[in-house]
């Protein structure tokens, strides 16, 4: 028996388990057809060049699986689409390596081509992120429900909304006891899961989970963005700022957006610090490409000021609290379209 092949013979199986993880991932859950074909064609390629590089016969006869080690090991818990895709990235890059050097003593003329392989996937893993990391739908319209602000059914505020093509809705309840909350979390995201839009949960992870919102916001004074993760892992999280400071935290916490706030005085929130757009402006400086959302006092007036000082989205709800919520909604969308620069995302 050859206990290099059978090297050979386990890391192979895992690099190809590895990838077809990655590839069903890509397939299923990220409906990414472009991903998929990708993954799919670099699993062929190391096939075909694990094959001719040792022959198959020889690996099946040094494999001894009943008495291997490794039968015993138990997988770590996977608590989100992150920890699986990025367990099996690790698994392909570890295991491509331990072909490249198994090469490069038993095929010394096939070590590059593994090499190359190996940097293929580098490559590609780049990009996996798109398997897990949810992003605001491409609608510049952010709206806030209040049900403290809203008068009478907090329903009939939304739905109108999601009928004139609103995609994003945030339930703030901070008042409201649980059990109504949680309630009426479930009832929004019923609705909004019939128009493909975007639900977030105001300050509460476990509301989030319970409700199975798309999203979660955090406050300053609420849970870190990495112990909410804990509770909602496959959600998006934001995070409201007020400082430069508090943005780079929160962006060095891997959140997925961030709000910045309160832009202009606000009915919303009439104990809120202003921020104004200079400190708009410099939060977008430092967060880069991740989305920035602006909260505060916005209106179909202002918002142009707000697009053009690199807001990606604008959250409201004192503005959309009108006779005609629909023709605000579409006014505020029109300002962001008169913008030339792309969102964030």
């Amino acid at each position: 028996m050859n206990n290099l092949y059978r090297i050979v013979d386990a890391n192979f199986n895992r690099t190809r388990e590895g990838l077809r993880v990655l590839e069903e991932l890509a397939r299923f859950s990220g409906q990414n057809p472009v991903l998929t074909k990708t993954l799919r064609g670099l699993r062929h390629r190391i096939s075909v060049l694990t094959e001719r590089s040792f022959p198959r016969p020889k690996l099946l006869a040094n494999r001894r699986s009943e008495t291997d080690p490794g039968r015993n090991f138990r997988p770590e818990k996977r608590t989100g689409k992150n920890d699986l895709v990025l367990a099996n990235s690790f698994r392909v890059t570890e295991s491509l390596r331990v072909l490249e050097e198994m090469a490069a003593l038993l095929k010394p003329e096939a070590t590059a081509s593994f090499q190359d392989l190996r940097f293929s996937f580098y490559d590609l893993e780049k990009g996996l992120s798109v398997l897990y990391r949810k992003k605001l739908p491409d609608y510049p319209v952010y709206v806030i429900v209040d049900p403290a602000l809203i008068p009478g059914d907090p329903l009939a505020f939304v739905k109108p909304l999601l009928d004139a093509g609103a995609k994003i809705f945030q339930l703030r309840a901070k008042k409201m006891p649980d059990q109504l909350f949680l309630k009426l979390a479930q009832k929004i995201r019923l609705e909004t899961e019939k128009f493909d839009a975007c639900f977030i949960v105001n300050d509460r992870p476990d509301i989030a989970a319970l409700s199975d919102a798309n999203g979660l916001h955090l406050g300053q004074t609420d849970l870190p963005a990495v112990k909410a993760r804990q509770i909602c892992p496959d959600v998006l999280i934001g995070v409201s700022v007020r400082s430069v400071r508090e943005a780079e935290k929160a962006i060095a916490e891997r959140v997925d957006y961030v709000a910045v706030g309160s832009v202009f005085p606000t009915a919303g929130k009439e104990d809120a610090a202003i921020v104004g757009l200079k400190t708009l402006k410099e939060v977008k400086k430092a967060t880069g490409r991740t989305p920035l959302v602006a909260i505060g006092g916005i209106t179909p007036e202002n918002s142009g000021s707000v697009f053009e000082a690199g807001a990606d989205y604008v959250a409201v709800i004192s503005t959309l609290l009108t006779t005609q919520p629909e023709k605000a909604l579409k006014t505020l969308v029109k300002s962001r379209g008169e913008v030339t620069s792309p969102p964030a995302g």
